[in-house]
């Protein structure tokens, strides 16, 4: 079975909320928010159609490869700081935010604050530390061992996962030109950069972190772009979401860069659903279609990819992943 890692669908609840904070306008609400939200993400296996060196699509080949979880606690803290009278800055506000990420491989405490001072933009900022084990065949901490071409199993309190990041987002709503609950087109881009790696180990060290292996410590970056059209029904957004994330620097892959290609970018497209299935409950869809690197022979394995050559990249369905969240 392929290992693959559970990705939160940040973006996207990250766009919602930001936007939820703007449509409360005069509602009063406790400041403290308490939730907590499960993502289960199903992956088809799509062959490498190997040798290929022009960009192509991969089909799905076998209908299951893999289905992974996460779930994280999360507690909010808003805090208004109104920076004058007028309507744009009015509505002002500082968000405190401490959770806890849990997946049967790992655990990871977050924190962050983000700060919106106009109705469209805001940014964040935050990090997290986390313990990752290794069980039966799933793997939350590893590092490969390049002689062997193997990887081996690490002390999770000598080794623990880190990272940090910041993140700036523009947002409009035709619904603020417009007034009516038919006329939300909502339209988002965000910018993230995050640094990220595991304490204790040389640089340049190849490590598998919750499943997903290759992985090296350095900066890394997200942009994201969401259009969106809003509606007062139980399926309350319909859209389609952009992102491309990658290295900034190849060279934090070492002695591997020039053939495995480190800041290979990987471009991904997903259709995306929202239903607001009570008050209090949320739930996200998305159907991800990704770039991948593609070599001259299909690897047998996901750490034989480190040491061949990337001739290409191909695209292929990525998977189906769902995000349920529950406000307290």
């Amino acid at each position: 079975m392929k290992n693959t890692k559970i990705k939160l669908l940040f973006a996207v609840i990250f766009a919602y909320s930001l936007m939820a904070i703007h449509a409360q306008e005069e509602e009063k609400k406790s400041p403290l928010t308490l939730s907590i939200t499960t993502d289960t993400a199903y992956y088809p296996k799509s062959d490498f159609k190997a040798g290929r060196r022009k960009t192509h699509f991969a089909p799905i080949t076998s209908a299951f490869d893999s289905i992974e979880f996460c779930t994280t606690f999360t507690a909010e803290y808003q805090i208004g700081t109104p920076l004058g009278e007028h309507w744009l800055l009015s509505d002002a506000n500082v968000v405190l935010s401490g959770g806890c990420e849990l997946s049967p491989v790992s655990i990871c405490p977050q924190l962050s604050v983000g700060f919106q001072p106009l109705p469209f933009f805001a940014v964040k900022g935050g990090g997290s530390v986390g313990l990752g084990w290794n069980y039966s065949d799933f793997e939350g901490l590893c590092k490969l061992d390049k002689e062997k071409k193997k990887y081996e199993s690490l002390s999770p309190f000598n080794h623990p996962y880190y990272d940090f990041w910041g993140e700036a987002t523009l947002m409009f709503d035709t619904g603020e030109l417009i007034p009516g609950d038919w006329n939300h087109v909502v339209m988002l881009a965000s910018f993230k950069a995050l640094y990220s790696g595991i304490a204790g180990i040389e640089r340049h060290d190849i490590f598998e972190w919750q499943c997903t292996k290759n992985k090296v410590a350095g900066a890394q970056y997200e942009v994201t772009g969401l259009l969106a059209y809003q509606m007062p029904l139980i399926l309350s957004m319909t859209g389609i979401m952009y992102t491309a994330e990658g290295h900034f620097y190849g060279t934090d892959y070492g002695e591997f860069n020039k053939n495995y290609c480190g800041d290979f970018i990987t471009h991904t497209i997903a259709p995306v659903l929202q239903f607001d299935v009570t008050e209090k409950d949320e739930l996200f869809c998305m159907f991800a279609f990704s770039t991948r690197r593609n070599f001259e022979t299909e690897p047998k394995e996901v750490e034989d990819e480190i040491f061949m050559k990337k001739i290409g990249s191909e695209w292929y369905f990525y998977r189906f992943a769902l995000s349920w969240t529950h406000i307290f």
